[in-house]
């Protein structure tokens, strides 16, 4: 592991990023192609990256946008220009004019460099990376395209005044608002909900992708291990789901303690692991309203209702990520405690035609 003695990196699961770059993978079938490059120096490997193009993304934004991810480097501006050069040509012959990342695969997965927090391990689904990437990707005249931000909410301190007074109100005037936790005799039907509204819902986000309901179900098979389903909840107006919240523990720490471990032990210490420890932080992942019922205090009414449900098993939640021009919601999340943590950035550049 090219980062494995940093304090703060943490392993990734076995096979999970093995499996995205297998030819018959999801992404592959569904919607594009990742090749994979690895850098070496007297055969030694020291960066590595994927070239990715995602039609899924093209075909949304009428755009030529291609991506790159995994992207992991030594402290050398010659080797990581030299990983990026290469998938700039292998996007142009796929039609490309644009390099936009880190995705790891797509915006629905783990995407963004790490630039500020670099000294606390990531939470679950979330990227890190040594405080030099930030100059690397510049060398290679890469710009930030999107600033995303990480929020730290103790959760000892509950719900502030002001929150539990907009969700009291709320819960007064509007007695056909209810909150509910996902429901496993029906699991199939709420995962069909969760995929309509995370569509509806976060489709004003930058770079937005609609997610297929093959996606959504692929990542609800890896996650359902981990998962607690009172942390998955549903706001309904007269019955009608309009909005939904999903937070997860903190899986990664678990696999922060798998460092030092070999890996083909890795995955019977993780499920010993699974068995034996308890989980004591969460990360809030994805919050969504429809655009109708956002200025009625929904969000705050999830938000409130997350606090409740997690502060019985985990210490802190993180809250990302969150895009940085989202005002509004900042100002709420800051409202509830939580203190700006982490950034991350998307970086661009124009590709130009190879020599």
């Amino acid at each position: 592991m090219l980062h494995g003695r940093d304090a703060s990196f943490v392993p990734p699961v076995p096979g999970s990023i093995a499996k995205f770059l297998r030819p018959d993978c999801l992404f592959n079938r569904q919607d594009g192609s990742i090749t994979g490059f690895i850098a070496r120096r007297d055969g030694k490997p020291v960066g590595r990256i994927a070239a990715i193009r995602n039609r899924s993304h093209n075909a949304y934004w009428n755009d030529r946008v291609g991506f790159f991810g995994f992207f992991a480097c030594e402290e050398n501006a010659e080797t990581a220009q030299a990983l990026l050069a290469q998938v700039e040509k292998t996007l142009w012959k796929l039609n490309c004019d644009t390099i936009r990342g880190p995705y790891n695969p797509s915006i629905n997965e783990e995407c963004g460099l790490l630039t500020m927090g670099h000294q606390e391990p990531p939470s679950i689904s979330m990227p890190w990376n040594p405080a030099y990437y930030a100059s690397l990707m510049e060398s290679a005249s890469h710009q930030v395209v999107r600033n995303l931000y990480g929020f730290h909410l103790p959760l000892h301190i509950g719900v502030p005044s002001r929150i539990e007074k907009i969700s009291r109100r709320l819960e007064e005037r509007a007695k056909n608002v209810t909150i509910r936790s996902l429901n496993m005799k029906r699991l199939n039907e709420d995962l069909r909900l969760a995929h309509q509204l995370y569509n509806v819902t976060l489709d004003r986000n930058w770079g937005f992708v609609p997610i297929s309901l093959e996606d959504l179900l692929a990542s609800a098979d890896d996650l359902k291990a981990l998962a607690n389903p009172d942390f998955l909840v549903f706001a309904e107006v007269d019955g009608k789901a309009v909005g939904f919240m999903l937070t997860l523990p903190n899986f990664n720490e678990l696999l922060i303690r798998t460092k030092r471990i070999p890996y083909w032990l890795r995955l019977p210490c993780i499920l010993w692991m699974m068995k034996t420890r308890r989980i004591r932080t969460v990360r809030q992942v994805i919050l969504g309203v429809a655009p109708e019922y956002r200025d009625t205090g929904l969000v705050a009414l999830l938000c409130h209702d997350m606090v409740l449900r997690t502060q019985k098993l985990a210490h802190s939640a993180e809250l990302s990520w969150i895009e940085a021009n989202n005002t509004q919601v900042i100002k709420l999340i800051e409202l509830m405690g939580a203190t700006h943590s982490k950034s991350y950035a998307i970086y661009e550049k124009t590709i130009s035609r190879p020599a």
